[in-house]
């Protein structure tokens, strides 16, 4: 159990920000890093939407599960995030319910995206842009606020991008060779993050900027969120709700209870 009464059930264990447990798909070495970039984000409190003003702790040991595996594009898509959420939030969380972004069509940068600013391609609030290369753009709803922030050209190393390309090009390695290039492709790429990337800040090769009267890409798909619909609705005065505290099971609502007696008689007309 967290300190702020969040479940961690289901969890072998509990690791602090920033480091990382010894699994099959996250190396430990991932905390040889200067600075492995940690999150805190907002959410709603329920599906009808009020905001909730606890922030909760996102870590590159979340995004690796959320996204299935560690590899380079997840970690610089996290380094960029980071960089700019200094820049565009600096002290805040990123609010999951107030924000859209548009991201390379990737799955690595496409999941960074999703996860960190609760975006949706189904709601619009994702948008795709395969020029960012690896970079996001950020934007509030509320205010129309825009950011981008895109990794330093040339700090991926050229031959390491062309290896990418041809490994994913069926007609330019195949057969056993292609079963030896991958493996050492993959360690190629781990010893460049180890060797350049980990030792580093975010801030050192990714760029941010503002950006003024931004037009975002058109969104594949647009519907209604209906989790987000009620951020904005301020605490309770009135009635009271015994389920906001998940450290203790409450007792069960009954009928004498007020806020029971006004949900029986039914929503307005």
């Amino acid at each position: 159990m967290h300190a702020d009464g969040h479940s961690v059930e289901g969890r072998a264990a509990v690791t602090r920000p920033g480091e990382m447990r010894e699994t099959a798909h996250e190396p430990l070495w991932l905390g040889e890093a200067v600075a492995l970039p940690t999150f805190e984000v907002l959410d709603s409190r329920s599906a009808q939407g009020r905001l909730d003003t606890r922030p909760k702790t996102v870590t590159m040991e979340d995004l690796v599960r959320f996204h299935g595996h560690a590899c380079d594009g997840l970690v610089r898509g996290a380094y960029a995030m980071r960089a700019l959420a200094d820049v565009a939030l600096p002290g805040k969380p990123f609010d999951r319910t107030d924000l859209r972004i548009v991201s390379k069509n990737s799955p690595c940068l496409g999941d960074v995206a999703a996860y960190l600013t609760g975006a949706r391609v189904r709601y619009g609030t994702h948008r795709l842009d395969d020029s960012l290369g690896v970079g996001f753009i950020i934007q509030v709803i509320s205010t129309g606020e825009t950011w981008e922030v895109r990794e330093e050209p040339g700090f991926l190393p050229p031959l390491l991008g062309a290896w990418d390309k041809a490994l994913l090009d069926p007609r330019r390695v195949t057969g056993p060779e292609k079963a030896e290039l991958v493996a050492v492709h993959e360690a190629m790429v781990w010893n460049w993050i180890r060797k350049e990337l980990l030792p580093s800040r975010p801030a050192a090769h990714y760029r941010v900027s503002r950006l003024e009267g931004a037009s975002l890409p058109e969104a594949i798909h647009e519907a209604v969120r209906t989790d987000v619909l009620n951020r904005q609705v301020a605490a309770p005065q009135r009635f009271s709700n015994p389920y906001e505290s998940t450290a203790v099971p409450p007792p069960e609502l009954n009928a004498s209870d007020p806020s029971v007696q006004r949900y029986l008689t039914g929503p307005p007309q």
